[in-house]
């Protein structure tokens, strides 16, 4: 039997203009999927509080300075791709937490850098687990034939999104 594996859509050279049927198929379960993924998030149970309380863009504000040296609220701010004032109110709303402190930079007075609390560390490792478990249970559900394609759209859709 042959394989009906469709190729690719990265291998792709050309890309064909969608008829208006394809498009509107493509909005309708875009829309469906990004409802479902809220959907999930807001039915999610994390086992302690404090991972509830953590928007995605908090975590992964929280996630960026996990990888930097002192990071100053600025390269933050630029890492996670939102304003300085935007990074400065959610570092607030997280040191209001207990997950996040600043202080002013010993290298520059003139700046303000952020640091994550024991408690931070911990309501991460929380999420990041529970990410992995649900991240895990979306696995197992794709057929494992059709795994490497939902690999590559999702990697096409990657791109797309960071190009608009």
């Amino acid at each position: 039997m042959p394989d009906e594996t469709p190729e690719p859509c990265s291998d792709q050279q050309e890309s064909p203009e969608p008829n208006a049927a394809e498009l509107e198929e493509f909005q309708r379960v875009w829309t469906e999927l990004i409802n479902a993924a809220l959907h999930a998030r807001s039915r999610g149970g994390h086992g302690h509080r404090g991972a509830e309380e953590l928007t995605l863009t908090q975590s992964l504000l929280m996630e960026a300075v996990r990888g930097m040296d002192s990071p100053s609220v600025g390269a933050v701010a630029h890492i996670v791709g939102v304003s300085s004032p935007s990074a400065t109110r959610m570092i607030q709303q997280l040191e209001r937490k207990g997950m996040m402190v600043r202080r002013r930079s010993e290298r520059d007075e003139r700046s303000t850098v952020v640091a994550i609390t024991e408690e931070g560390e911990r309501v991460l490792a929380e999420r990041r687990k529970y990410m992995e478990r649900k991240q895990r249970q979306v696995f197992d559900a794709i057929r494992p034939s059709l795994r490497p394609v939902v690999l590559d759209v999702l990697r096409d859709l990657r791109e797309a999104i960071d190009d608009t």
